[in-house]
């Protein structure tokens, strides 16, 4: 018997994370749980283990005046409630990041050269994502007046590597994906839907001819920004986006050749497809087309540079792809306005195609 027991084994798996000295214990399996620092095989230590594995998840306890109160403080105001959802779960996680290593520790007592610690092994993005959260948790604990100045003021996370991002696709792209995801496929469907709307992809796996009013304008909230997107659909289309009747036809003729859902881009099940699978689907269908990086946020590129190219204002842009800020629409209109420069308009060149071929000088 005593030989039975000494060659038992118990595999417990945990998350060790060192901070300011000290060394606290989690369960490694989210919802992560606080484990007492005593050793691994201590009686206290494997119950309060067991409880926290087994599901009876130990409450965390939060001290006044920490940043784990600050951090719910954030999370329980009226601010973060307004946010887009997908926002507010990407910050709960930055919350729980942050958490995991302050544990304790006073927001009083959180000074700048704490943050930049915490931001510095993290890469430009993911740093600049962390610092809002940062952001988020001192503004709160100043409206609590639990300090009274926010010591993430002076943190500047590392500047983003300089990108144009996701490359739009070109109109030969276009042409070559049609070319190897005919109409009937889900393929096509996705792409030309995506093409038309300039929908985001966590967007775009939403959308449903519910969303199409009696005025035959697709209408729907951006996830990400709360924005509303005002796209058309059967409606006459506005002068400034009459050369792309062709884009809407293929769009068109694409969806009525698959089953048709509560979303468009249902599975062959009629089950909605999540943002990460639709992507990944996407992305092999172009790698199969001979098209490599091409995504579907370049997609949404190339729908706002192609209205721009058209002769539509910046807010017009905006109406159609849901863009918070006009920021990135300007640059879009600045490169546009400068092509027009040299070449005119896309419909300064119909026109001209036009009088060219009727004769007309």
């Amino acid at each position: 018997m005593r030989r039975q027991i000494r060659a038992a084994t118990v595999t417990l798996r945990v998350k060790i994370v060192h901070a300011r000295g000290r060394r606290y214990v989690y369960t490694a399996t989210p919802p992560r749980v606080r484990l007492p620092d005593l050793p691994f095989d201590h009686p206290e230590f494997l119950a309060a283990y067991a409880r926290a594995t087994s599901g009876a998840v130990i409450p965390r306890r939060i001290g006044a005046g920490t940043i784990a109160a600050a951090a719910a403080l954030a999370a329980g105001s009226a601010r973060f409630k307004m946010l887009a959802p997908a926002y507010r779960r990407a910050m709960r996680a930055e919350f729980d990041a942050i958490l995991e290593q302050a544990d304790d520790a006073l927001i009083a007592d959180l000074r700048p050269a704490d943050i930049r610690d915490d931001l510095r092994p993290l890469a430009p993005h993911a740093a600049r994502k962390r610092r809002k959260a940062w952001r988020m948790i001192c503004a709160a604990a100043i409206e609590a007046q639990l300090i009274a100045e926010d010591p993430s003021a002076t943190v500047k996370p590392p500047a983003p590597p300089r990108t144009d991002g996701h490359e739009p696709w070109s109109p030969d792209e276009v042409e070559r994906f049609r070319a190897r995801w005919p109409v009937g496929t889900q393929q096509r469907a996705m792409m030309e839907l995506m093409h038309w709307t300039g929908a985001r992809i966590s967007d775009a796996v939403r959308l449903g001819p519910g969303m199409v009013d009696g005025d035959g304008v697709l209408t729907f909230r951006q996830g990400k920004t709360g924005g509303q997107s005002y796209v058309p659909w059967t409606c006459p289309l506005p002068p400034y986006a009459a050369g792309m009747a062709a884009d809407r036809a293929a769009m068109h003729a694409a969806l009525g050749a698959i089953p048709r859902h509560m979303t468009f881009l249902s599975t062959a099940h009629g089950k909605s497809r999540s943002t990460k699978a639709a992507a990944s689907y996407l992305s092999q269908a172009a790698q199969a087309a001979g098209l490599t990086d091409r995504t579907g946020h370049g997609l949404r590129k190339a729908r706002a540079i192609a209205l721009a190219e058209s002769g539509a204002t910046t807010h017009q842009i905006g109406a159609w792809t849901g863009h918070a800020t006009l920021a990135e629409i300007e640059r879009y209109t600045r490169k546009a306005s400068r092509r027009a420069a040299v070449m005119g308009t896309e419909q300064d060149r119909n026109t001209g195609k036009r009088r060219k071929g009727s004769g007309k000088q």
